[in-house]
């Protein structure tokens, strides 16, 4: 009977671990390193932006860029048609008020109350009527069809009196106090007229002193603003989170594909280990850059188009949140970019060695713990940084390049990031995309052929030192 061989895992193993090593040398492989690199990008590229699901979630992700630049606008819009407008009739039986005709006397309330507002845009539509039309008018304001009367009358010392008629409570009346200021207002203009000083002596009395604030506090910054810029950090944030994590685990999932067919094998016969990852990396990551970049150009065609479109609807209301979010949002858009892109190599590189290590693609999740979780707590701790832009911590984890994407765009949103931050940062992240691409080479190499059992981390480092 023959004797049946001994199994000899561990040195099976090591064998297969210095084929990987001997692999990645030399060559005629590694005299056409370019031209190599340039045929796998070229077929990733193909590959990836050819796919039918590449163009529906391209196509889809488009439309929801172009429709969401305009949601602000249809809010204000939708805001806009639901309040009416204060329908104020004026009687007028005084006179002559402080020189005022009743058309000029018109003008001049209208201009009070509604500012440079005018036509539908204006919170007030002002009329005049005439005095014997008072008791219909009362008859209105107590059918609820008119919202408020003004009589302006006489008294026998020649003093203004003014009566408001209105059916809203007392308590919850928002045009009281504005009615009251402009009678108060036409009463000291009147009294000015009758005591015989000039309009440029009266004008003079309006003449506002010398105002200054200083602020030691918080910023001073809109609401608007404020508001624009804590949404830029939150939608930034989370479009680098989910677009990192999804584009980086393509390339795992890709390396891992390619290795449990048997396909790395013919490949490594016309390229080197480090070629197929440079061309795999740079040939996906050009796929995705070619979607952000149609997403940042349609983001800023329509940010641009809500200036005049905003001028359009509302006139003198156009501005704030909108006027902010259209200034900032197209910096925004084009940091978003770099940071996305520098972002996706800087994870990807290390997706893609730690993929070629496992022998299925069901382990690739697993393998890529660590880089998954630097991602998930970037996307996290970013969400506490916004509310402590200025703290220490913040500034010291916006220059971590794992952290720098979505640490450097919510800063840069509330506005509070020097240009020599963000040069200093994009060269912290080059220098650790270069140290990455390093570290995965070796682990791309070791894994290429690798198709035993995975290797524990003491083993895996120590290869890595020996390559």
């Amino acid at each position: 009977m023959a004797k049946k061989p001994v199994e000899r895992p561990e040195q099976e193993r090591s064998a297969q671990e210095q084929r990987a090593v001997v692999v990645s040398s030399g060559g005629a492989a590694a005299q056409n390193t370019l031209r190599n690199i340039r045929l796998i990008i070229g077929r990733e590229y193909k590959n990836r932006v050819t796919q039918r699901s590449f163009l529906i979630t391209s196509m889809i992700l488009l439309v929801i860029v172009f429709l969401a630049a305009f949601v602000p606008t249809i809010v204000q819009l939708i805001a806009a048609r639901t309040t009416s407008q204060t329908h104020v009739v004026v009687v007028d039986d005084a006179g002559s008020i402080a020189g005022l005709n009743e058309a000029t006397l018109t003008a001049y309330i209208n201009s009070e109350l509604n500012g440079t507002n005018t036509g539908s845009h204006a919170p007030y539509a002002i009329t005049s009527q005439p005095q014997a039309r008072l008791r219909s008018l009362q008859n209105q304001i107590k059918n609820g069809e008119l919202d408020i009367l003004l009589v302006l009358a006489r008294a026998t010392n020649q003093n203004l009196g003014f009566t408001y008629y209105t059916n809203a409570s007392s308590t919850s009346d928002s045009n009281l106090p504005k009615i009251q200021a402009l009678a108060q207002q036409f009463n000291f203009l009147d009294v000015a007229h009758r005591l015989g000083l000039t309009p440029s002596q009266t004008r003079s009395l309006f003449t506002a002193p010398g105002f200054t604030v200083v602020n030691t506090g918080q910023s001073s910054r809109p609401v608007s603003e404020i508001v624009a810029g804590y949404t830029l950090a939150f939608a930034g944030a989370i479009l680098v989170y989910i677009s990192v994590a999804i584009y980086a685990s393509i390339v795992a999932t890709g390396v891992a594909e390619e290795k449990s067919s048997r396909i790395m094998e013919i490949l490594v016969n016309a390229a080197t280990p480090l070629q197929l990852l440079a061309g795999k990396i740079v040939g996906i990551g050009a796929a995705c850059l070619t979607q952000m970049a149609c997403l940042v150009v349609v983001g800023i065609g329509t940010r641009l188009l809500q200036t005049p479109l905003q001028a359009a609807l509302f006139g003198a209301n156009a501005g704030g949140f909108i006027q902010y979010l259209t200034g900032v949002s197209i910096p925004f858009y084009l940091l978003f970019l770099v940071y996305f892109t520098l972002g996706f190599f800087l994870y990807a590189t290390l997706y893609a060695g730690l993929g070629a290590l496992v022998k299925r693609q069901d382990e690739v999740q697993s393998a890529v713990q660590v880089p998954s979780m630097l991602i998930v707590a970037a996307w996290l701790l970013t969400y506490l940084a916004v509310y402590l832009p200025d703290a220490t911590w913040t500034k010291v984890l916006s220059y971590i390049p794992f952290f720098t994407p979505t640490m450097m765009l919510a800063r840069f949103a509330l506005g509070i990031v020097a240009w020599w931050e963000i040069v200093l940062t994009i060269a912290l992240m080059l220098a650790a995309i270069l140290a990455c691409t390093w570290f995965a080479a070796r682990l791309y190499r070791l894994g290429v052929l690798m198709y035993g059992q995975r290797p524990g981390l003491g083993r895996l480092l120590k290869l890595v030192r020996m390559n």
